[in-house]
């Protein structure tokens, strides 16, 4: 489903050029849980920025069923993906004049705009009870904890089915519990709806259990054997 091919990605930083990505390749399937693991700095965040094309790649090959993203104008970029990914940013991005039920259903209305509402807001309630915020659906980001906006940005990254769902540290600002159930419900997208999904995490016992673990450091990008208790994050 995705192929990274010989991806890398230079910034300007005060006049200096950096190379935050160096020559990142792995493949991604449907239903496969990928976890990323590497101590901050290393580039994990920058990855899933050019994964979903938010950060356009400096060379290498972004491939979703044989389409390089890498070669997309923004227009077609943007359609792309809408089509195919969900995002759960670690800075959540919900918009504060919104309810967390309109934050969940604005991504369905620009999905697809000729989408009944009534159906758009039944299946962005869905998302929210999914993620155990069934009762805040009225409430605005600034009445929410943090773990709650966060648990809002899953249930928007999650309610179009996405075909790809990449996430920043999903579980960064949830207690133990609440964590367990978003992870339940994550790794359900995988196992039932053949969700590919890409985890960038702090959490070593959440790493261990996606099918597989990459290691980033410096910028580059390696496989990680099965036992990651050493690894260092």
């Amino acid at each position: 489903m995705l192929e990274v091919r010989n991806v890398n990605l230079y910034l300007k930083n005060a006049g200096e050029e950096l190379h935050v990505l160096r020559n990142v390749s792995f493949a991604l399937q449907p239903g496969e849980v990928v976890s990323v693991v590497g101590p901050s700095g290393s580039g994990k965040s920058s990855l899933l920025m050019v994964l979903a094309g938010l950060e356009k790649a400096t060379s290498g090959s972004i491939l979703i069923d044989g389409t390089d993203i890498v070669g997309l104008d923004e227009d077609r970029l943007a359609v792309f993906r809408r089509d195919n990914f969900g995002i759960l940013f670690q800075n959540f991005h919900l918009i504060p004049s919104m309810t967390a039920l309109e934050n969940v259903a604005f991504t369905l209305e620009i999905a697809d705009p000729s989408r009944p509402y009534g159906s758009i807001r039944q299946a962005a309630q869905d998302a929210l009870v999914a993620v155990g915020l069934g009762d805040r659906a009225k409430h605005l980001p600034s009445a929410l904890s943090g773990g709650e906006q966060q648990r809002v940005g899953l249930a928007r990254a999650i309610v179009g089915e996405p075909r790809i769902l990449l996430a920043d540290e999903p579980t960064g600002n949830l207690d133990q519990t609440t964590g367990g159930g978003v992870i339940e419900r994550m790794f359900a997208l995988a196992r039932v709806e053949g969700t590919a999904i890409l985890l960038i995490t702090h959490d070593l016992q959440l790493a261990a259990r996606a099918d597989r673990t990459l290691s980033m450091n410096q910028g580059s990008l390696h496989e990680t054997p099965p036992a990651i208790q050493g690894v260092t994050v």
